[in-house]
């Protein structure tokens, strides 16, 4: 079955570079294409699909600002010729960033992203990010067998030069030669988040974040200077239960 998408940007030379993309994957399903985002936005408040294209630079409302207002999105790729959104794009926890000029392969890259992340969704059809974020699942190559592990139950994973350690919430250990940046790459990035060098936790399984550390399982890990601002954001500001002034 193919994958539903909606297509925004407001460069219609984009859109149609988009749409000749789309048609030589023979994965994707485009419902609508729009140059307005508020008519995009309006069409996706109606209407279901399961991934949304959109430039992050527009007229009126930005693809950020789109992604916000949406209660319940669906899996998002943003496009912008500037990287420096990347960061913000991916605190809202988006699948992935495509900087322009996108190019063929890199496009094909994120609807295979896409393409796993559905796959492995919830049997029940429903793609949303709570039922990834419970079902979803992955295989690691362990000594001479592939190992199945559900996202749910990942508390963090630790680099150890060429191998990484997946530590589960039933206290098992997995050791695979895979590298940490490239496991990072392969995994949904709306579900795992990178707080050091050698760590990239399951987001869902924090228990507390201090300026040093974080707590996930019971366990204390170092909370890098360099991730710190983005997993503050991302982790704590974006659920904190704040004080009203009256």
């Amino acid at each position: 079955m193919k994958i539903t998408c909606l297509l925004l940007d407001d460069d219609p030379l984009v859109l149609d570079l988009l749409q000749a993309y789309v048609a030589m994957t023979g994965v994707l399903d485009v419902k609508a294409v729009f140059s307005d985002p508020l008519e995009a936005h309006s069409y996706l408040l109606n209407n279901d699909v399961q991934v949304l294209f959109s430039d992050v630079t527009m007229p009126h409302l930005s693809g950020l600002d789109l992604v916000r207002s949406l209660q319940q999105p669906p899996l998002v790729v943003l496009m912008t010729s500037y990287p420096q959104y990347a960061m913000e794009g991916f605190n809202l926890d988006v699948i992935d960033f495509l900087l322009k000029p996108i190019s063929l392969d890199r496009f094909l890259k994120a609807v295979n992203k896409v393409s796993s992340i559905l796959r492995t969704a919830h049997p029940n059809g429903d793609d949303s990010q709570e039922a990834l974020a419970g079902w979803g699942s992955f295989f690691i190559r362990t000594d001479a067998q592939f190992v199945r592990l559900h996202y749910r139950e990942v508390l963090y994973i630790e680099a150890l030069k060429d191998f990484t350690k997946i530590n589960t919430a039933d206290g098992r250990t997995h050791l695979t030669l895979v590298n940490l940046k490239n496991l990072e790459e392969q995994l949904p990035p709306g579900l795992f988040v990178r707080t050091h060098r050698s760590y990239l936790v399951n987001a869902a399984q924090i228990e507390a974040v201090s300026t040093q550390e974080v707590r996930v399982g019971g366990h204390a890990l170092p909370l890098g200077q360099t991730y710190r601002e983005r997993v503050t954001e991302r982790i704590v500001n974006h659920s904190l239960i704040r004080r009203q002034h009256l």
